[in-house]
C-alpha cells in the first residue's frame, strides 16, 4: 500500500504533464496555438495565486506537528496550498475546456495525487482542497484571458 501511495504521491504528476504533452502535440496547429496561451496563462494565474495564498496563511505539515515520518522526503516548509494539486488541477481545467473527457480524467488523477499526498503525511486534507480550487480558478483565468488574446480551442467534445 505505501508504494502506492508514494507513486500517486510524487510520481502520478509527471504522467498528468505526459499526458497533457501527448495532447498537446497531437492537437491540430491552431488548437496548438490557443492550448499554449491557455497553458501559459494558467499557469501565471496558478503561480500568483499559490504565492498569494501562502502568504496569507502559513500551514505546518502534518508530519512536522505530528512528529511522524512522512512517506516521501519533503521539507518543513509551508504546505498551504499543495502545490502538486495546484498544478494538476490547473492542468486538468485548461483541458477540461479543449476537451472535456480529458479534462475529467486528468482531474480525477489529481485527486489521486492530493489523497497520495494526504496519505503520504506531507499535506493536509485543506491543502489539498485548496490546490484544486485554486487550479479550477486559474485554469478558468486561463481560458478567459486567452478568449481575448486568441479565438479559444473548439468546443469542448466527448
Amino acid at each position: 500500500m505505501d508504494n502506492l501511495i508514494i507513486f500517486s504521491a510524487k510520481y502520478l504528476i509527471f504522467i498528468i504533464i505526459l499526458v497533457v504533452f501527448v495532447a498537446w502535440a497531437l492537437a491540430s496547429v491552431k488548437s496548438k496555438k490557443q492550448l499554449i496561451i491557455m497553458l501559459i496563462s494558467a499557469g501565471v494565474a496558478a503561480l500568483l495565486l499559490d504565492k498569494l495564498a501562502g502568504a496569507l496563511y502559513f500551514h505546518h505539515r502534518p508530519f512536522v506537528t505530528d512528529n511522524i515520518s512522512p512517506l516521501i522526503p519533503h521539507g518543513d516548509d509551508n504546505g498551504f496550498p499543495s502545490e502538486h494539486a495546484l498544478l494538476a488541477s490547473t492542468l486538468a481545467t485548461v483541458f477540461y475546456f479543449y476537451r472535456r473527457r480529458l479534462g475529467i480524467a486528468l482531474f480525477l488523477l489529481a485527486i489521486l495525487i492530493g489523497t497520495g499526498r494526504v496519505f503520504a503525511h506531507v499535506h493536509w486534507p485543506i491543502d489539498i482542497i485548496s490546490g484544486l480550487v485554486l487550479g479550477i480558478i486559474a485554469g478558468w483565468a486561463g481560458r478567459t484571458l486567452a478568449e481575448k488574446l486568441y479565438s479559444p480551442p473548439q468546443k469542448a467534445s466527448d
